[in-house]
C-alpha cells in the first residue's frame, strides 16, 4: 500500500483550525461546495484526502455477497487560471461473506478540465474536460479493468440567487454529462454517465438573503442531494445503475467535510444503503503561494 503516503499529509492538514465559510468554485456571490459522488464544475487547486465509502454488495453469479470499503484519494492542480489536471486512485477492501477477503488498488484516473465560462451576475459556471482511466494499473480481483476508457465530460453549476424568489435563492444545482468510450469495444459498452446535485446553501442564506443568527456549526452547512447514473448505450452492456445520495457538507475557509448516504436508485444497482464521507482541502486558500496557485 505504498500509495498510502497521502495519510501523513492528511494528518498534518487535519490540524488546521476551522474558519469562516468559504469554498473553491465561485460564480458571483455563489460558492459551490465540492460534491462527493459527482465532480464539481470548477477548475481549482484542491485535494480529497480521503473519500471513504462503506457498502454491502449482494451476491452475483461470479461473486459472493461482500462488505466493500473504499479509500479514495484525489489531487487537482491548475496549470493556468482555467486549465487544470487531476489524478485519483482508490484502495478497495472486499470482505466476502463465506470466502476470503480481497483487497487492492483500483485503476488510476487522470482528468484534464478547462473552465470555459463564468457568469457572475447569474451565478453560472461551465467547464469541459476529458477523463482517462488507465487500464491495468489496478487489481482485477477487486474489479479493476485490464483495459482503460476515455470519457469526454461537460460540467456546470447554476445558483438561483439571481431570481426574486426569497428563501429559495440559496438553492443551486450542479451537474455532469459524460460519454465513456472503452478501449476494447467488444469487452465493454459505451456508457452515458450523468450526475446532478441539488444544494441549499445556509452560508448563502445568511449572507445574501437574511441573517438568521445561526451558530457557526449550522450556518456553514449545505444540505445536498446527489444523483448519479450509468447508462449503457451500446452492445450487451447490462442494466442501468445509479445512486441517490442525501447528506450534509460543512464548509470552512480551507477545507470542507461531507457525509452522505448512498441509496441504490435501481434494482440492478444494489440492495443495501451505504455511507460516504469526505475530507476536502482547498489548496488555493490553504497554500496560496505554493500548491494553491497555477503553474503558469
Amino acid at each position: 500500500m505504498r500509495r498510502l503516503f497521502f495519510i501523513p499529509i492528511l494528518a498534518v492538514l487535519g490540524l488546521v483550525p476551522p474558519r469562516a465559510a468559504h469554498s473553491h468554485a465561485e460564480a458571483g456571490a455563489r460558492l459551490f461546495p465540492a460534491t462527493l459522488t459527482i465532480d464539481d464544475p470548477a477548475v481549482e487547486d484542491e485535494a480529497s484526502l480521503p473519500t471513504v465509502m462503506r457498502i454491502r454488495n449482494g451476491a452475483t453469479d461470479d461473486n459472493p455477497a461482500n462488505r466493500e470499503s473504499d479509500l479514495n484519494f484525489e489531487f487537482d492542480k491548475r496549470i493556468t487560471e482555467r486549465l487544470g489536471i487531476g489524478i485519483s486512485d482508490g484502495y478497495t477492501i472486499l470482505d466476502q461473506i463465506g470466502d476470503k477477503s480481497l483487497q487492492g488498488w483500483r485503476n488510476v484516473n487522470l482528468t484534464l478540465k478547462y473552465q470555459v465560462y463564468v457568469n457572475e451576475p447569474h451565478e453560472f459556471i461551465a467547464s469541459v474536460g476529458v477523463g482517462r482511466e488507465i487500464g491495468g494499473t489496478g487489481k482485477t480481483a477487486i474489479g479493476a479493468d485490464r483495459y482503460g476508457s476515455t470519457t469526454p465530460t461537460l460540467y456546470f453549476g447554476k445558483g438561483l440567487g439571481d431570481l426574486p424568489i426569497g428563501y429559495f435563492r440559496p438553492f443551486a444545482i450542479t451537474g455532469t454529462l459524460g460519454y465513456q468510450l472503452p478501449d476494447q469495444t467488444n469487452a465493454a459498452p459505451n456508457v452515458l454517465n450523468t450526475g446532478l446535485s441539488l444544494q441549499y446553501s445556509l452560508p448563502y442564506l445568511q449572507e445574501q438573503v437574511v441573517d438568521l443568527g445561526l451558530p457557526e456549526l449550522v450556518g456553514n452547512l449545505v444540505p445536498v442531494v446527489e444523483f448519479a447514473t450509468k447508462n449503457p448505450v451500446t452492445g450487451n452492456g447490462g442494466a442501468r445503475t445509479g445512486t441517490i445520495s442525501p447528506g450534509l457538507v460543512y464548509t470552512g475557509d480551507t477545507y470542507q467535510v461531507g457525509l452522505e448516504a448512498v441509496i441504490p436508485a435501481t434494482s440492478a444497482s444494489n440492495t443495501s444503503v451505504g455511507v460516504i464521507g469526505q475530507i476536502h482541502f482547498f489548496l488555493g486558500d490553504l497554500m496560496p503561494k505554493t500548491l494553491g496557485k497555477p503553474l503558469f
